[in-house]
């Protein structure tokens, strides 16, 4: 649509004043009830001075429509500290991919969406984006590796550090991805979300690792500093985490940018491409941008994409523990005895729990196979 639909209230970029009604529509679809006439000013100052930027973004990108967003009452101060919080990683040497064995040529349009992908995550008012990123791919990899959708808890990764349990992250203050994989791999896993929920606040890490429920070995670098190669992993192998400059994003609303800036603060996941535009999940809630996403131009390295683009290696389910169980109930006739190997056939069991319990007789069908059983 043209520029006078999305903003009938700005001309030129300069201070002007946005029709009460349509302040008092963005109030009313957002929720928004302030402090006494003195916030409600200021909040609506800021409103005005966004939607001028917002004209000025939509000068510069054609192809992208901003407007007013669930954001627009806030600062770019506050933007930054509760949005971005990117820190950049001391003596960042990250073992880089072997590239050779990618496709050269890919496909047109390739999206890993759903497929290997969980829902759109909401970061809230807390600088944990580093660690959205992290838990994004390793929820990637490991649904890539045949396991089933395990959504992570990113809080783990905003609460602790390598010493663990009493620990202090302080991460809604920033981070980056690759002190999120190292956190992950010393602490021996991640728990999932429903049993260390997100808070969007700092806290004391409380992680417990008979809870984790995945790990992983390590982690590389694919592809940095070029976005072809970047597409040829996407278009064959699945997403990427990266992270970009977002400066731009506040007032977002939809379409393909073609103007970007190269200053990085922000961490997301690379989720796919269609042509010559890239497909970004954003950690902002699945009604900001196009369900949650943003898409980027490709060639020009606009938003300095493909400045950290990262991915894990050996992302697996963490099994259970062998438990004793009760005493076997008698039965008609004498159980299989395994006389070979034994092997797990669930994510939630591992080969080691089968070999330990199929040898007691606790052999269920569901979660082990053992190799020539013999009934005897």
């Amino acid at each position: 649509p043209p520029r006078s639909t999305l903003f009938p209230y700005t001309t030129l970029f300069r201070s002007v004043a946005v029709n009460d009604s349509v302040w008092d529509a963005w109030k009313q679809e957002h929720g928004r009830v302030y402090n006494g006439d003195d916030e409600e000013t200021l909040r609506r100052q800021v409103f005005d001075e966004n939607t001028v930027e917002a004209a000025r973004l939509q000068e510069l990108n054609p192809m992208a429509t901003f407007g007013p967003t669930r954001f627009s009452d806030w600062t770019k101060a506050e933007f930054k500290q509760h949005l971005t919080n990117y820190v950049p990683q001391q003596n960042s040497s990250i073992p880089a991919m072997d590239l050779s064995q990618l496709p050269k040529i890919v496909a047109s349009a390739k999206d890993w969406t759903g497929t290997a992908t969980t829902p759109v995550k909401d970061q809230g008012q807390c600088g944990s984006c580093w660690a959205e990123s992290a838990v994004e791919q390793i929820e990637s990899d490991l649904m890539l590796s045949g396991a089933q959708q395990v959504v992570l808890g990113v809080q783990e990764l905003v609460d602790c550090t390598s010493r663990g349990a009493g620990s202090r992250r302080g991460g809604c203050s920033g981070g980056n991805t690759g002190p999120a994989y190292n956190v992950v791999m010393s602490l021996g896993g991640l728990e999932r979300e429903s049993s260390y929920p997100y808070t969007a606040r700092d806290g004391t890490c409380k992680f417990d690792k008979s809870k984790a429920a995945v790990t992983l070995d390590s982690y590389q670098s694919v592809g940095r500093n070029s976005e072809s190669s970047m597409k040829q992993y996407i278009g064959s192998t699945g997403p990427l985490s990266i992270c970009v400059d977002a400066n731009s994003w506040q007032t977002y609303r939809g379409g393909v940018l073609s103007s970007c800036g190269q200053s990085v603060d922000h961490c997301v996941q690379l989720v796919g491409y269609d042509g010559d535009a890239w497909k970004v999940r954003n950690s902002w809630g699945a009604s900001w941008g196009e369900s949650g996403h943003i898409r980027i131009a490709i060639g020009q390295n606009l938003c300095a994409i493909s400045s950290e683009p990262t991915k894990v290696t050996g992302a697996r389910v963490v099994g259970p523990s062998p438990t004793p169980g009760p005493s076997p109930t008698p039965s008609p006739g004498p159980a299989p005895t395994p006389s070979g190997q034994c092997h797990a056939i669930s994510p939630v069991a591992t080969d080691e729990w089968c070999i330990a319990n199929c040898a007691a007789g606790n052999c269920p069908a569901s979660l082990c196979v053992c190799d020539g059983v013999v009934v005897v």
